[in-house]
């Protein structure tokens, strides 16, 4: 990749709306969705919402970028490390962006901490996970009473990807799901999905035959168990409801 630089927030299927993912995709070639697993992968996590300087710090280092604490004397900056920080009597970042103005020459990208949110400025440009799009400093969108806590200069001199994977898993229920739900279309039969993680196996799934297919519910092979936890059983059930169809048509047919 090329020197460190700042561009748009990139986010896949499985987006993070959360700053601290916003602000790495920014700086690389990973989706949010990725920097959010480049977190969890390194602390543990089972979910990734607001994150602290030393986890903002290891997952860039992974991406071979390096944060160093800018101090500006009289503002009352103090890095994460050394102290307490004082979000109430900050500087605000209207205040920052001026002190710094002869710092921030182009090129030159800070991470600031102001109101509880990490953001990008590069000379007159910004991102953050909030507005997800390169704006100018100007932009009414930017939060410029916020209150400062940290700021840090990024440099790379080559921007890579982490050692860790963090590609998105496969899911290993695609193929049986996405066979179930055509077969159950094709049919009119139905399936309900129940539970927090629906597509996995914590999720309980309840299926129903095609209207009219049997004229009792004894008749059905599958009466009383209509509940499974699994793709491939659903798909197995759909299957046995499109056999018992086509095996009444062929027998009509053959009349």
């Amino acid at each position: 990749m090329a020197k460190l630089k700042l561009k748009a927030i990139t986010d896949g299927k499985d987006k993070n709306r959360y700053c601290g993912p916003s602000v790495i995709s920014a700086l690389t070639d990973l989706t949010t969705g990725e920097a959010a697993r480049l977190i969890r992968k390194q602390t543990g996590a089972r979910r990734i919402t607001g994150t602290h300087t030393s986890e903002v710090q290891r997952a860039l280092r992974a991406c071979n970028i390096s944060m160093r604490f800018c101090y500006y004397p009289g503002l009352g900056i103090i890095p994460y490390n050394c102290g307490k920080l004082d979000r109430a009597t900050g500087p605000t970042l209207a205040a920052w962006l001026r002190m710094s103005k002869a710092d921030r020459t182009p090129g030159r990208v800070f991470l600031i901490s102001a109101g509880r949110h990490w953001q990008l400025v590069s000379g007159r440009r910004y991102t953050c996970g909030r507005i997800r799009e390169i704006v100018s400093i100007k932009d009414k969108r930017v939060k410029r009473r916020a209150r400062v806590a940290e700021v840090y200069e990024l440099t790379s001199d080559d921007v890579t990807k982490p050692d860790l994977d963090v590609s998105k898993p496969k899911d290993p229920n695609a193929s049986d799901r996405a066979k179930a739900q055509r077969i159950a279309k094709k049919i009119g039969a139905s399936i309900e999905i129940e539970g927090r993680n629906a597509g996995y196996d914590s999720a309980h799934y309840w299926t129903a035959p095609p209207e009219g297919l049997f004229a009792t519910e004894e008749e059905d092979p599958h009466n009383g168990c209509h509940c499974y936890r699994y793709w491939d059983e659903v798909l197995s059930v759909m299957q046995d409801y499109e056999a018992l169809i086509e095996g009444r048509e062929k027998r009509v047919a053959d009349r």
